[in-house]
């Protein structure tokens, strides 16, 4: 557990993926570091598209 902490406080985010979450017409997406972990950024709305 230290150790990921340690690992996040000096890692650079260099590499970050992005993935959504969806329950009925709202999302939440997080963009992930892919070498710590740590969630980078962190969005929520709603998707006006999948109403149809």
């Amino acid at each position: 557990m230290a150790i990921r902490a340690i690992r996040r406080v000096f890692c650079s985010h260099e590499d970050s993926f992005s993935f959504r979450t969806y329950s009925d017409f709202d999302f939440n997406e997080y963009n992930k570091c892919s070498k710590c972990g740590k969630t980078l950024r962190y969005i929520k709305g709603f998707d006006e598209d999948m109403r149809g």
